[in-house]
């Protein structure tokens, strides 16, 4: 299930955020100045020496990562380190120095070296209000080679090579529209892809969820205090809202952070929050780390706080807090197979111990390492959790909410559905696709399984409700709690709509028959609908959907069929 908002993801070790450059008179971006240190492991060390006499200096190189969303086919160099990101958007630099990035002869800017830089570090002071930031974010969409966000901006290697010729663009113009207007062309020449530049508006928008995705999350604080107090505080992924909770051994209770604040979408990322006594004031000197001061009455001091436990390839990450009979926090990462890992952090106590669990659909279950059941929703849709929590050992439970964001690009999917694949007898031929069994494409900027066969008696599309299980079946899926579903198709001939049982491959299926519609029509289909098969349906052992092409179209000489919407009650 592919979210909407977009996101950045952490993909290695951590180092402090750092101004960026800046645009000259002409609109190319120059540097600035940074006075933040760089602290992290290195990836890789080696050293030189400026004369014979001298003593050999270490030069440490790091990695770090573009985005705005991930983005591949970037050319970097920082001192003698160069190349071009790759699928994850890394790239490495010299701990200490600058990193410029460019497209061919197009230079985008330059930043100091740290493990994450967006266009808003490439430009002084940058944030994403700026007309510059936002020109930079609409040309990198306009030169993704399939002009599909959600799955990564890929610059081809043939615009790539194009740029070599390409001149440098003023990326302050108020006139950024025509004045790119040729290298869009000259892109969709170099390797006929789907390029089109968005509106400034829709530049801003993306790269803010890419900000607030970026930052969000759960962190785990101490405070300098006699009285022994922790914080939890969560990042919201959807608005950007800082709020937490507060335990003090001192008053052996807990205090809810109630004045809240948005982090902003520029190059220093401050906050401020508290309730009516104390108030913590802090500022990300990483992706991962928080440092401040707070103020209680007369009394002050400093603060620290650290992201939980992540993994740096998940595809989605959530976050949530949970209140009951005692309050703490809650991470979920989520990987392309649906497998959940975690943390749980108990503010009272300062202990963490790790989560692992499944998303089925939209239903997460996950289990801590001392035996805390969870169980809730979670749409990667909308970016939505809530749910509830037990700890039978203790007697002890609650409920939590929060939210999430897509953290890495995923496949080209359809409401979550991304195994698609198809099958024909041998006497069908397959026209579409032209090879292969992955029917999943992009038609008109939209993800839609496209099957087109002269059946001859035969032809199916099929794919797993819940992905498969260690036997390689189509996993067991139970679909009690629905009752219909929603498909939006077009096809030029009657196709028949299987569910299929667990583990149950010959004789006859529960079916419905989908008519022909010549434009793209959606449909409810209840489940009781589905009739026909040897046994009667049993909604609790479901697997899978198969869709069937038994016949042409007699006009047309074939059967085609395009599905561009999935949706199940209460799963997807």
């Amino acid at each position: 299930m592919y979210n909407k908002v977009a996101l950045i993801l952490l993909t290695s070790s951590l180092f402090t955020a750092c101004g960026g450059g800046g645009g000259g008179s002409t609109g190319t971006p120059t540097p600035t100045t940074s006075s933040a240190a760089l602290s992290s492991t290195p990836v890789v060390s080696s050293s030189s020496s400026s004369n014979s006499s001298s003593s050999a200096a270490a030069v440490v190189i790091l990695q770090g990562q573009f985005k705005d969303n991930n983005v591949t086919g970037l050319q970097f160099i920082s001192g003698n380190q160069s190349g071009v990101t790759n699928a994850s958007g890394t790239f490495t630099y010299e701990q200490g120095k600058t990193v410029t990035f460019s497209i061919g002869a197009l230079t985008l800017g330059t930043a100091q070296g740290k493990e994450l830089i967006t266009p808003i570090d490439l430009i002084t002071d940058g944030s994403s209000d700026d007309v510059a930031v936002q020109n930079l974010v609409r040309l990198l969409i306009m030169l993704d080679a399939d002009g599909y966000t959600p799955n990564g901006i890929q610059i081809s290697s043939a615009v790539q090579t194009a740029a070599n010729s390409w001149a440098q663009v003023d990326f302050s113009s108020v006139n950024f529209s025509s004045d790119v207007i040729n290298l869009m062309a000259a892109a969709t020449a170099a390797d006929s892809g789907a390029h089109s530049l968005p509106d400034a508006a829709a530049a801003k928008m993306h790269l803010d969820s890419t900000h607030r995705c970026s930052y969000s999350g759960a962190y785990k604080g101490i405070s300098n205090t006699a009285a022994n107090e922790h914080q939890g505080f969560i990042v919201d992924a959807l608005e950007g809202n800082v709020s937490g909770v507060l335990y003090s051994d001192a008053n052996n209770g807990f205090t809810e952070f109630t004045n809240i604040t948005k982090i902003q979408p520029k190059q220093q990322i401050s906050f401020s929050i508290g309730n009516n006594s104390t108030t913590y004031a802090g500022e990300f000197t990483s992706l991962n780390t928080i440092t401040g001061t707070w103020q209680k009455n007369n009394d002050k001091g400093t603060f620290t706080a650290t992201r939980l436990a992540r993994t740096a390839n998940a595809i989605y990450r959530f976050s949530a807090s949970y209140t009951g009979t005692t309050s703490g926090l809650f991470t979920f990462d989520i990987d392309q197979a649906n497998k959940i890992t975690g943390s749980h952090y108990d503010v009272k106590t300062n202990t963490e111990e790790s989560i692992n669990g499944t998303l089925i659909g939209t239903k997460l279950t996950a289990t801590t390492a001392k035996g805390i059941q969870i169980q809730g929703m979670l749409s990667t849709d909308t970016g939505t959790l809530s749910g509830t929590w037990s700890d039978t050992s203790k007697g002890a439970s609650g409920s939590f909410s929060g939210s999430g964001c897509q953290l890495n690009p995923v496949p080209l999917s359809i409401n979550g559905f991304r195994s698609f694949k198809t099958g024909r007898d041998t006497g069908t031929v397959q026209l579409i696709p032209a090879s292969g069994t992955d029917p999943l494409i992009l038609l008109d900027g939209i993800p839609v399984v496209r099957v087109r066969m002269n059946v001859n008696p035969w032809g199916e599309m099929s794919f797993p409700i819940s992905g498969f299980d260690q036997t390689g079946e189509a996993a067991q899926v139970s679909l009690a709690s629905s009752r219909f579903i929603d498909i939006t198709y077009q096809s030029n001939q009657s196709v028949n709509l299987q569910l299929r049982q667990y583990a149950v491959h010959g004789g006859t299926h529960n079916q419905i028959t989908l008519p022909a519609a010549a434009t793209f029509t959606t449909v409810r289909i209840p489940f009781s609908d589905f009739k026909g098969g040897l046994s009667t349906l049993d909604l609790t052992k479901v697997a899978k959907f198969n869709f069937a092409l038994l016949s042409n179209n007699p006009n047309d000489g074939y059967a085609e069929l395009i599905v561009k919407n999935f949706k199940i009650e209460n799963f997807n």
